[in-house]
């Protein structure tokens, strides 16, 4: 893993950037803390992710298109955790979704140099970022309802961790949202307690 620390504040660990997108929110300190607060800081994390090289970066997103945004994380965060815990996803989460949804582009075709065209959304943050919603639901609605709905889980530090992820490991038998991150704090602290048990007298 690299070492130095990233140049933003967000992570990627997701597999997915509909789950990226909702691990916005983390546990640091003990609290959620919310890596989107501004619209500046939405821009900023479209940069860091994907989206920015698909779609390019917007230089401004309004404030709307911020609020729709994160209304919309709250939907898809409670849609993916009615998948993980195998309950039916939320009337709610499906009329936010739905709603984001309703919204959506047109297509275009668009291929890059040597590569075969694909259809994509006619989207270009760089113009006009109302899109970015709906990107997030079509990627969240995509997720949702295809194959890899299966392979969603809840990192298993539950006590301070809130990120989800894709499951892609060959076994499927990934527990931590990261290794490096949550899988090594536990090992640290169940290593500290079969210490402390055995110099109990």
């Amino acid at each position: 893993m690299d070492e130095q620390a990233p140049e933003h504040p967000f992570v990627f660990l997701g597999g997915d950037v509909a789950l990226d997108f909702v691990n916005t929110v983390l546990v640091d300190g003990g609290a959620p803390v919310d890596r989107l607060p501004a619209p500046a800081d939405l821009a900023g994390w479209v940069a860091a992710s994907g989206l920015g090289e698909e779609f390019g970066v917007p230089d401004r997103i309004a404030p709307t298109v911020h609020a729709t945004a994160i209304a919309l994380r709250g939907a898809l965060k409670a849609g993916f955790d009615a998948v993980v815990t195998g309950e039916p996803v939320p009337d709610e989460a499906v009329a936010s979704l739905n709603a984001v949804l309703r919204t959506g582009p047109g297509s275009e075709l668009r291929g890059l140099p040597g590569d075969d065209l694909r259809l994509r959304p006619a989207v270009d943050l760089t113009a006009d970022a109302t899109a970015l919603p709906w990107l997030l639901a079509d990627a969240g609605a995509r997720l949702l309802v295809g194959d890899r709905a299966r392979l969603l889980r809840r990192c298993a530090n539950h006590d301070t961790c809130v990120l989800m992820f894709l499951d892609t490991s060959r076994s499927h038998t990934r527990r931590w949202c990261s290794m490096d991150l949550c899988g090594n704090r536990s090992k640290v602290a169940a290593h500290g307690a079969r210490a402390r048990r055995r110099q109990q007298p």
